[in-house]
C-alpha cells in the first residue's frame, strides 16, 4: 500500500451525545445515506465517543469512491465480454444474475470499520480497490489504493488491526478469476493474505494459493498463532444448490494451514473472549437475487430468499486441524451476517442477528438458547411509515458486556442486554443503509 493516498473531499458534522450515555465505549457505523428522490448516493461514516460523548459523521459522495478503481474494474470484466457501460447497465452479466449496477454499488458499499488508535479508523469496501482512512482529529478523508501488482486484484471485505506490531491483515483476490467463476463457478481463485503498513512499502505474505473470490473475513487470535479467512459465496450448481463457502485456517506458528468447506456461506468468524483457541463460524441461510432497478433506487437494497434456518458452528484450533465441537440452530433463526462472542456478567454469550428485528442472545459454552431480544422502533408514531418494521442492519456489544449498539434502517439505538430496554435513540429518519459492521471498542 505504497501508492500516494488520494485526498476525498469530505462533509464533516459533528453532534453531542446525550450525558446518559456516558461510558468507555468508540462506536464506528458505516452506512449508505440517500439523497434527494433517492435510497442511495453517499457514504455516512459515524464515529461515536461516548467517554468525551461527542460524534461526528462523515459523507463522501458514492462515485467519489467509485471512482479510484473504476479504469481497473472496466479493463477486468472487459476480457469476459462483459463491458462497463451505460448501454449495458441493466444487463443480468454478473454473480447472482446481478446487473452492472448491482455489482458495483455491492462491490463499492462500507461495509466494515478497522479502528487504528488516535480517532483514526478504516473503512472496508466490499470488494473494490482500496480503502478509506478517517481522522477524526484533523477531519479528513483518504483513498488508499492497492498498487498495480496484479492489476486485476482487490481486497476483501475486511482488516484486522494488529496493535502491538501497528500491522493490518487484509485479503486479495484474482477478480479476473472471479468474473470467470460466472460460467464456471468451482473455477480456482488466487487468493492472498498479507500483512503491511500505512504509509508503507512493507508487506509480508501470509499465505498465497488457490482459495475463492468475495473473501469476507479476516480475524487473527490473541495469541498471534491463527488467522481465519471466510468466504462469502453464493454460487450456484447445476442443480440450484449453493455450494458451501471456503474457510481457510492459517497456523503462522507451525507453517500449518486447514480448509473447511462445510457451511453455505461462511461470512463471518469470532474467537471466543476466554479460550484463544476456540472459534465460531456462522452459517448464513441467504442468497441474493437479482433486484428490479425501482428496489436498488427507492430501497437501496438487494433482493434476498432464505433458504431455512442458520447456524453457528464452533470449533477448536489444534496443532492437528480445527475440530467441530458444538452447533446451535433455531427454527425462526433467519439471521443476516452479524454475531458477536463476549463476557456478559461473568458468562460467554453471543449475540446474532436475527430477521428483521429479532436478536437470540446464545448460551456461548453449550451453544444453548438463552433468549430473544427484539428490537422496537421508538420513533414509529412519528414517522408516516409506522406500520412498517424498522429492520436491523448491524449490532455490536459494548466493552462492557452490558449493553448493545443497534443500527435500523431507522435508527440508532443503545439497549440494555438485560432488560432488552432501548435507552437511546438517535434519529436517521428513513434515509440510511446499514447492512454492514459496526464496531464497538474500549480504545482511544
Amino acid at each position: 500500500m505504497n501508492k500516494s493516498p488520494i485526498k476525498l473531499k469530505v462533509r464533516v458534522r459533528e453532534f453531542t451525545l446525550p450525558e446518559s450515555t456516558r461510558m468507555n465505549a468508540t462506536v464506528i457505523i458505516p452506512t449508505v445515506k440517500g439523497i434527494p428522490g433517492l435510497k442511495y448516493g453517499k457514504h455516512a461514516y459515524y464515529f461515536m465517543d461516548f467517554k468525551s460523548l461527542k460524534g461526528f459523521c462523515f459523507e463522501i459522495s458514492h462515485l467519489d469512491i467509485i471512482r479510484p478503481g473504476w479504469n481497473k474494474f472496466k479493463r477486468t470484466v472487459a476480457k469476459h465480454n462483459r463491458p462497463a457501460s451505460i448501454s449495458r447497465c441493466c444487463s443480468s452479466l454478473y454473480h447472482y444474475g446481478f446487473s452492472l449496477l448491482e455489482q458495483v454499488m455491492l462491490m463499492t458499499v462500507p461495509h466494515t470499520a478497522t479502528f487504528i488508535g488516535n480517532g483514526r479508523f478504516i473503512i472496508n469496501l466490499w470488494s473494490w480497490f482500496g480503502y478509506v482512512l478517517i481522522d477524526t482529529a484533523t477531519k479528513t478523508a483518504e483513498y488508499h489504493i492497492l498498487p498495480d501488482r496484479p492489476n486485476d486484484m482487490v481486497l476483501g471485505s475486511q482488516q484486522w488491526f494488529d496493535s502491538q506490531t501497528k500491522s493490518l491483515y487484509a485479503m486479495s483476490y484474482s477478480l479476473n478469476d472471479s468474473i470467470k467463476r460466472i460460467a464456471e463457478p468451482t473455477h480456482p481463485v488466487e487468493f492472498e493474505i498479507f500483512k503491511h503498513k500505512l504509509n508503507s512499502s512493507e508487506r509480508e505474505t501470509i499465505w498465497r494459493g488457490g482459495l475463492s473470490d468475495y473473501m469476507h473475513d479476516i480475524i487473527v487470535n490473541k495469541t498471534r498463532q491463527y488467522c481465519v479467512a471466510c468466504e462469502l459465496g453464493m454460487h450456484k450448481d447445476a442443480n440450484d444448490n449453493i455450494l458451501p463457502s471456503k474457510v481457510l485456517i492459517v497456523d503462522m506458528k507451525n507453517g500449518k494451514h486447514w480448509k473447511l468447506d462445510k457451511f453455505i456461506v461462511a461470512a463471518h468468524a469470532c474467537f471466543d473472549p476466554q479460550d484463544p483457541n476456540t472459534v465460531y463460524f456462522s452459517n448464513h441461510n441467504f442468497e441474493f437475487k437479482h433486484s428490479t432497478l425501482w428496489q436498488l433506487i427507492k430501497k437501496g437494497s438487494y433482493a434476498v430468499k432464505f433458504r431455512d434456518p442458520a447456524s453457528i458452528y464452533k470449533y477448536e484450533l489444534t496443532s492437528d486441524g480445527p475440530h467441530e465441537i458444538g452447533i446451535f440452530t433455531h427454527p425462526d433463526f433467519y439471521r443476516l451476517t452479524n454475531m458477536h462472542a463476549f463476557v456478559h456478567r461473568g458468562c460467554n454469550v453471543i449475540i446474532a442477528m436475527g430477521f428483521p428485528d429479532e436478536l437470540f442472545l446464545i448460551n456461548a459454552d453449550d451453544m444453548t438458547f438463552i433468549k430473544k431480544i427484539f428490537i422496537k422502533d421508538p420513533l414509529s408514531i412519528k414517522h408516516f411509515y409506522s406500520k412498517k418494521k424498522a429492520l436491523v442492519g448491524t449490532i455490536a456489544p459494548s466493552p462492557d458486556g452490558e449493553k448493545l449498539f443497534v443500527q435500523t434502517t431507522r435508527s440508532f439505538q443503545v439497549v440494555d442486554i438485560n432488560s432488552g430496554d432501548c435507552e437511546y435513540t438517535k434519529d436517521y429518519y428513513f434515509s440510511h443503509i446499514c447492512f454492514n459492521h459496526m464496531l464497538a471498542t474500549g480504545e482511544e
